[in-house]
């Protein structure tokens, strides 16, 4: 999962463009990486990730130790349809492979939509439905599944209606492809 998970990131970080003093939330930190890859990029802002998983927590605390420790870096074991975090608090968000978990209605996106300030930004990366088929991770907490169409379609009718939405196709290793939206808040 490492390998093929760290071009989706990336490419989701890359569309934020976060800046040195940017606050940045993770939705569904997993082992950490993208955490500490953008608390890198945001030397002068915060990063906090929120994830339900507690064996993710575990990794992405002793991945992020030293970042964490000096305050930089912030986890939480929580969900992200209450995230426990204060209005208008970031100017990105980034969300990689989590939103299958998500119920249909977005209030998940809500959520995120609700902590992002005003002209701040959102990278949210799915895998496209036709080539999640059949792949043994899918199980019963896989509550949806996109291709661009659904994925915009979500995105306007949960949260972001009304904000500028972009989907851009990402190619990945083993001949995957996802999708990559850019949200802007306005």
């Amino acid at each position: 999962m490492g390998l093929i998970n760290h071009v989706p990131n990336m490419r989701a970080i890359e569309l934020l463009d976060i800046a040195e003093r940017d606050d940045v939330l993770e939705m569904g930190f997993g082992p950490g990486w993208a955490l500490k890859r953008m608390a890198k990029l945001a030397r002068a802002g915060t990063i906090i990730g929120v994830d339900r998983s507690p064996t993710m927590f575990r990794q992405a605390q002793s991945r992020n130790r030293r970042a964490i420790e000096d305050g930089k870096v912030k986890l939480i074991q929580g969900r992200f349809e209450q995230l426990p975090l204060e209005t208008a608090t970031f100017d990105k968000v980034l969300a990689v492979n989590v939103i299958y978990f998500c119920s249909s209605e977005g209030t998940a996106l809500k959520e995120a939509r609700r902590v992002l300030r005003r002209g701040g930004t959102m990278s949210i990366y799915v895998t496209d439905c036709s080539y999640m088929r059949g792949l043994q991770f899918i199980g019963p907490e896989t509550k949806q599944t996109f291709d661009q169409r659904g994925l915009e379609d979500l995105l306007v009718n949960s949260a972001f209606g009304s904000d500028q939405i972009e989907i851009h196709p990402v190619w990945l290793p083993f001949g995957f492809r996802g999708l990559v939206a850019r949200l802007c808040k306005v």
